[in-house]
């Protein structure tokens, strides 16, 4: 099997950390290194002695610069091959060895998630698998053949650097949460770069989400209105209907976005969802 790193970005969620390592540790394989990029400070506790772990402080974190983080990870890993791991995941013992045999240059590599109902106290995939749920929107991408660039985002993707330098890595003018990924995507489709699927999973650790995120208001309207100036439509449309829905927003009929109003601090409290996607 071909030598590879691992990429994590980190802001707060420590525990996740610990369980995403915990998980890497317990793999059939282990990676030559891995690259952690915290976006608040360079605590991290809990690293095995088994694992090569770099730690590294992202700039402007206070901004939650998704983007640069994860470039800065690509460019600090060691290997050709590199697999971007959410802080969020626990990795199944033969996810690796399933990712790597189908990794190759012009291709991007994902695997599917499942989800947890809860924190767990471990990252044992084994004890915690039957307590995750199926996302329905992602089962049914079909494994093992090219499937459209849309489906992807960044929770769990394998790719080698040389496919990365021609995509020309994230966006870094996408700051804070929301369409940064969608934007990769959008620059690996025009690259010419396969999207697959491979059948193993990762359960996502849960924690507290908001449908529709209104928690991160202002960076999806300024990342929303730099995606229309880059590919001409507006992503996020499900959200950015709802803030229109709320009376936050108008939508012109050019995908101009007005701002009407911020949200309040009930309507944020009011968006938190209990369901564990």
């Amino acid at each position: 099997m071909p030598e590879f790193s691992i990429v994590t970005i980190v802001k707060g969620r420590r525990k996740q950390l610990a369980n995403l390592l915990h998980s890497i540790q317990a793999s059939t394989m282990h990676p030559h290194d891995i690259q952690v990029v915290c976006m608040d400070d360079l605590d991290v506790v809990g690293i095995p002695n088994s694992l090569k772990v770099s730690v590294h402080l992202a700039n402007n974190a206070h901004e939650l610069p998704l983007a640069a983080a994860r470039n800065m990870g690509m460019a600090a890993a060691k290997s050709e091959n590199v697999i971007f791991i959410d802080v969020d995941c626990i990795v199944s013992p033969t996810l690796f060895a399933n990712m790597l045999i189908a990794l190759q240059a012009q291709t991007i590599i994902a695997a599917y998630p499942l989800y947890l109902p809860l924190l767990p106290n471990t990252g044992n995939y084994d004890e915690l698998k039957a307590q995750a749920v199926a996302h329905p929107a992602r089962e049914h991408i079909p494994p093992g053949e090219p499937v459209q660039h849309l489906q992807f985002w960044s929770l769990i993707f394998a790719v080698q650097k040389q496919t990365f330098e021609k995509i020309g890595g994230f966006d870094q003018s996408f700051i804070g949460y929301g369409a940064e990924d969608t934007d990769f995507a959008m620059m690996f489709h025009r690259a010419g770069i396969e999207l697959r699927f491979v059948r193993d999973y990762v359960l996502h650790q849960y924690h507290d989400k908001y449908d529709p995120p209104l928690n991160h208001f202002d960076s999806i309207i300024k990342n929303a209105t730099r995606y229309k100036e880059k590919w001409g439509v507006l992503p996020m449309q499900r959200w950015l209907k709802a803030f229109e829905d709320m009376g936050l927003i108008k939508i012109n009929p050019a995908d101009g976005i007005t701002i009407d109003q911020e949200p309040t601090d009930n309507q944020i409290k009011d968006c938190v969802s209990q369901h564990p996607y």
